[in-house]
């Protein structure tokens, strides 16, 4: 069935992919489909039933791409394979280089090759990604050996070596050559040192024995200062979680996999992640807590650590992340709706507020902001005109506006403008004219939100449409929805009421 089709009766509907311009296809009868999302990541594809849809180029695609190229490794939890597509670039620095301008250049050539690709308006490709982190390691490797040829290396030089073979994902000759250093070298400063042993515990839980890298992860923790240095820790936990899920001993994959969940917990904290990023870590460290559990035949936990999931996902918020953990989820129980408590301690304080909407123009309704809004609940509804699951959900969030208006309810309908100029959505009369013909027609008590950009869009994680967002009377997100299927209506009404049974005070 063509997506500009509607679906009459009782049917069940899906939800649409957000891009109108997409090829006709069928939506999903049980989740939602992916859509062209504008928040670019490599794991930007449609878990359901449906094909997967790329996403789209954006500026800052390599940028990003960089920043996950940070976090998760291919051998994190699962070895991805690398390819070599193409050799790397002449050496830049010179044979007569020092050390440490080699290892710097090493360091930095992903993300200037990904600069440069951006420039180019180059779009994610997976091969690509592969043969830039293989030309890296390559260029590594190179330097490495270069440096290794060299006479009477001092202690710096040492450090630096040792370093080069960790861009290379040189592990035998990493961990080898820190050692060289730390044992040259017993009163190196605290952050040498620290650098060094981490790189032993992380190139040990990559390719060694677990009870060594124990060993080195204790050294290292030993010497760490505590919080500030959490993505190494994660990268490190991450390791050894996946070296002890690929010996088949689950229960101590899953203890390091907590570990890792509680350092990317605390860097998150400290400063917040782009939004790429945040979903991908957790959404990767607790799905895999998720497979681990399963291996044991654990199924309570599991279903925790994917209900842990949907609560971060509403507090972000993400709506994308919410999406996913609810796939899984459903694999396993029926997901039925997760609401928040108000007293959760991530709402603490007034933090994690939902994010504030950027409209371009209001149709039929007078601007508000949600920060206008506080002291009610808010419905927050992402759709769109070509989207027919969106139809079958607006009538229900009419009836819902009328009757609880008085009691605190106010509808957002959110849209963006269907047509670009120079990669921006531009306002047409013609779309204009459809907007306002569709709300008379369907009779709508409310008017329309229109963004020419998808930054709300990306604020929130949406991904498929509908998505329904519900903000209680502080400000808060507490209910994330994707799709419209008959339950999800129903879930959606009743968590309604109940944000609107809660106290102003959130009890």
């Amino acid at each position: 069935m063509k997506l500009t089709q509607r679906r009459e009766g009782a049917k069940k509907h899906g939800s649409s992919p957000l891009d109108a311009r997409l090829p006709t296809r069928r939506a999903s009868s049980r989740h939602a489909s992916s859509r062209r999302t504008s928040t670019l990541r490599p794991d930007a594809f449609c878990l359901c039933a449906c094909a997967p849809v790329r996403a789209p180029v954006r500026p800052f695609l390599f940028a990003l791409l960089a920043l996950a190229a940070l976090w998760l490794t291919a051998q994190t939890f699962a070895q991805g394979a690398a390819s070599i597509a193409a050799p790397p670039p002449a050496p830049v620095s010179g044979a007569g280089a020092s050390v440490a301008a080699l290892y710097a250049e090493a360091e930095g050539y992903a993300r200037k090759r990904y600069e440069a690709l951006e420039r180019e308006g180059m779009g994610y490709d997976q091969k690509l990604v592969e043969q830039v982190e293989g030309e890296q390691r390559a260029l590594a490797a190179r330097y490495a050996a270069e440096v290794a040829a060299r006479r009477a290396l001092d202690a710096r030089e040492v450090f630096h070596l040792g370093q080069l073979y960790n861009v290379a994902e040189d592990s035998e000759r990493a961990v080898a050559t820190m050692r060289r250093f730390l044992s040259e070298n017993p009163r190196a400063a605290n952050d040498e040192r620290q650098t060094a042993l981490y790189v032993i515990a992380l190139q040990t839980a990559k390719r060694g024995s677990p009870v060594e890298a124990e060993t080195a992860l204790a050294e290292y923790v030993n010497v760490a200062k505590p919080g500030a240095h959490d993505e190494q820790r994660y990268r490190v936990e991450t390791a050894l979680a996946a070296n002890y899920r690929g010996r088949k001993q689950p229960e101590q994959a899953i203890a390091h996999a907590r570990a890792a969940l509680a350092a990317a917990k605390e860097l998150h904290a400290a400063k917040p992640l782009d939004t790429a990023t945040r979903d991908a870590v957790f959404y990767r460290t607790l799905s895999f807590i998720h497979d681990a559990a399963l291996d044991l035949k654990r199924t309570d936990e599991a279903i925790a650590a994917l209900q842990e999931l949907r609560r971060l996902s509403v507090s972000f918020p993400s709506a994308d992340l919410y999406r996913r953990a609810t796939v899984l989820l459903g694999r396993i129980v029926p997901a039925v709706a997760y609401v928040s408590r108000p007293d959760d301690p991530l709402f603490r304080a007034g933090a994690r507020l939902a994010p504030e909407i950027t409209v371009k123009d209001w149709i039929d309704q007078k601007p508000v902001t949600l920060a206008n809004l506080r002291g009610r609940v808010v419905l927050l509804d992402f759709w769109a005109l070509w989207c027919t699951p969106c139809h079958a959900a607006l009538p229900h969030i009419a009836e819902w506006q009328e009757k609880y208006e008085k009691r605190g309810l106010s509808v957002v309908a959110f849209t963006e403008y269907r047509n670009t100029v120079n990669g921006r959505r531009v306002r047409t009369p013609q779309e204009v004219g459809e907007l306002r013909n569709f709300k008379r027609g369907a009779r709508l008590p409310f008017g329309f939100a229109v963004a020419d950009t998808t930054a709300t869009a990306d604020a929130y994680g949406v991904t498929t449409i509908p998505v329904a967002v519900l903000i209680d009377r502080r400000g808060v997100v507490r209910f994330l929805n994707v799709g419209a299927h008959d339950t999800d209506i129903e879930e959606l009404h009743q968590m309604i009421v109940r944000l609107l049974d809660e106290k102003e005070s959130g009890e």
